[in-house]
């Protein structure tokens, strides 16, 4: 699932590449078009020959401006973003092309047939599910928001940090690298945590969200639709050694996700 990282460093690679760029056309797939929230000849209509103004990241989600509006994707578990041209073979999980002057297509693809696409008007963000409940950015907020934020949300840690209210941006993987790097247990309490904790805990976010897109960026052989995250040091590493304390990494699975953390150094 795409989370803050990789979705900040596909807005940095697409803007440039984007923006300006006419839409010639826009092909939907009969099998998964119902993955638009907007009918696709509606969709087509609205965005053929006009060109994209803007392109911006609002938690886990990317926005694409026009003159007709936001064009609002919610990648979920599988979406992906491809640039690619037209003579690229059309793979069977595309949602939607974006066909460009000059030749260029932006494809829309999903693996897991969950993410959401949506067309809403200048006013409408609020009408995209979630959108309006969103709390503040990830990386970027204060430390005394973050504190006085955190008194409002009561439960385990992993889940906290994953409640979109609380904070936008930050999913299963993410949560699972920060909680490592604040050394702090997924299960526990927040009601447990000392003004230190929920210090270092902030700290860990904004390190690690800031640290991941730089990775990210860094990659040689970055592609938007394929997801590298070889830099990350617990999520998906199960039964390896902890690369601070060499314990090995315990897994927990419930209904289909995975948490993996440390109980050598994480308390």
């Amino acid at each position: 699932m795409p989370e803050l990282p990789e979705l900040e460093v596909v807005r940095e690679r697409l803007a440039p590449r984007l923006l300006g760029r006419e839409v010639r056309d826009v092909s939907v797939s009969p099998r998964l078009g119902f993955l638009l929230r907007t009918p696709p000849q509606e969709l087509a209509g609205a965005l053929r020959g006009r060109a994209f103004t803007s392109v911006w990241r609002r938690g886990k989600h990317l926005v694409l401006d026009s003159s007709a509006g936001h064009l609002v994707v919610n990648p979920m578990l599988g979406g992906r973003f491809m640039w690619t041209g037209a003579s690229t073979r059309v793979a069977a999980d595309t949602v939607v092309r974006f066909i460009l002057e000059g030749g260029d297509e932006l494809r829309l693809t999903d693996s897991a047939k969950m993410g959401r696409i949506y067309l809403v008007d200048e006013d409408g963000l609020t009408s995209v599910p979630g959108w309006a409940e969103m709390g503040p950015e990830a990386l970027g907020i204060t430390q005394e928001e973050w504190r006085r934020r955190l008194r409002r949300h009561p439960g385990e840690l992993k889940n906290l940090l994953r409640n979109q209210a609380f904070v936008a941006g930050i999913g299963n993987a993410y949560s699972d690298e920060i909680l490592h790097d604040a050394q702090l247990l997924p299960l526990r309490r927040r009601s447990s945590l000392s003004s230190d904790d929920v210090d270092r805990l902030w700290a860990s976010t904004q390190r690690v969200l800031g640290d991941a897109i730089a990775a990210i960026s860094a990659q040689q052989n970055y592609e938007m639709h394929k997801q590298d995250r070889s830099f990350m040091r617990v999520h998906m590493r199960g039964g390896q050694d902890c690369p601070r304390c060499g314990h090995r990494i315990s897994e927990l699975s419930a209904r289909g996700e995975v948490t993996n953390f440390c109980r050598g150094c994480q308390h």
